[in-house]
């Protein structure tokens, strides 16, 4: 027997190791876009809200309980929405796990002509949790994430910021976004773990996949600090979570905007092997990563009901050996070695 974490007990439930084996949906939704427009002091329409209504009703009929936020999305409308949509339908906060993130700062904050920055001071990041509480309406998160890695942070300010907020009763666990190794590494020596850590994992979007093997020709063709990244997850009990793991639909049906022959050949692989499951094709690229032994949680951020139907049925999808490669190599730059 493995002594490895294990961060999945059945095909519907994600196990957090580093939580006390906090449990949660094994997908979780993405509420990015639940605020509309990005543009700055933009109204939230009536259409939008709606749609995000009609995303929410819809995980929550299929067990979907798990929900990623930041403080960033449409400037923080996502969370407000989200939190409007929880009351109105009075689903109890108990039965939900919110987490959100924090730590990228937009150009012109707060004074014309500042930098985009990333910011994990004590301050900032006690501050940005309380006011994604306030904008959602809720006493505490379940789950805070460092969003993009502050290269001026201090771990012991920002471990301290963590315990504040814990102790406080803010929030429950804490996580990471867009972490290397490395960093990872620097942080668990300062004494901190996180629950999770969530990066940019798809069909089209292999990276970390390709760091697993050492070959004459890497893929990518140059070192990756992001080498080790889903083993280092694996040893130390954090959930790797996948942003954009539909490949912003590139692979269901939309026009791709660039490496059209490579987009093409996936997506033809994703067609087929769809077919003979009888499946749609969100269920196959989305079943691709939970196919993976690292017990990947997608966060899937479309708002069509259809689509999240679709991605549900992933759940249910046993992709072979041989087809798991299969599709791997349709969207591989290279061959295998």
């Amino acid at each position: 027997m493995t002594s490895l974490p294990a961060f999945t007990e059945n095909t519907t439930e994600t196990v957090f190791p580093n939580a006390g084996s906090l449990k949660t949906s094994r997908l979780a939704l993405g509420c990015m876009h639940f605020g509309g427009s990005w543009e700055p002091g933009s109204a939230v329409t009536a259409a939008e809200k709606q749609r995000a209504a009609s995303a929410l009703e819809t995980v929550l009929g299929l067990g979907w309980n798990c929900f990623d936020h930041a403080d960033i999305y449409a400037h923080g409308k996502s969370e407000t929405v989200f939190g409007q949509l929880i009351r109105e339908m009075g689903v109890k906060r108990d039965a939900i796990f919110v987490q959100s993130k924090c730590g990228i700062v937009f150009g012109d904050q707060p004074n014309p002509g500042d930098p985009k920055r990333f910011d994990f001071r004590k301050d900032y990041i006690i501050g940005s949790a309380e006011n994604s509480l306030k904008r959602l309406g809720m006493d505490y998160l379940d789950c805070l994430l460092l969003h993009r890695p502050d290269f001026l942070a201090d771990p012991d300010e920002v471990i301290s910021a963590f315990a504040e907020l814990k102790s406080t009763g803010k929030v429950l666990h804490f996580g990471v976004s867009n972490f290397t190794p490395p960093l990872l590494g620097l942080y668990q020596r300062a004494g901190f773990t996180p629950v999770a850590n969530q990066v940019e994992l798809s069909l089209l979007k292999t990276t970390l996949v390709d760091c697993s093997m050492i070959e004459d020709e890497r893929q990518p063709l140059v070192a990756h600090t992001g080498d080790g990244t889903l083993e280092w997850n694996r040893c130390h009990g954090v959930v790797t979570q996948a942003w954009a793991p539909l490949a912003y639909g590139y692979l269901c049906g939309r026009a791709p905007d660039r490496e059209p022959e490579r987009v093409a050949k996936a997506a033809a692989e994703v067609n087929r092997i769809a077919d003979l499951h009888g499946v749609d094709p969100e269920a196959v690229v989305i079943g691709w990563l939970l196919r993976h032994p690292a017990g990947i949680q997608p966060v899937i951020g479309t708002r069509e009901p259809a689509r999240l139907k679709a991605c549900h049925r992933a759940l249910q999808l046993d992709l072979s050996h041989t087809e798991w490669y299969s599709l791997y190599l349709s969207a591989r730059k290279t061959e295998l070695p």
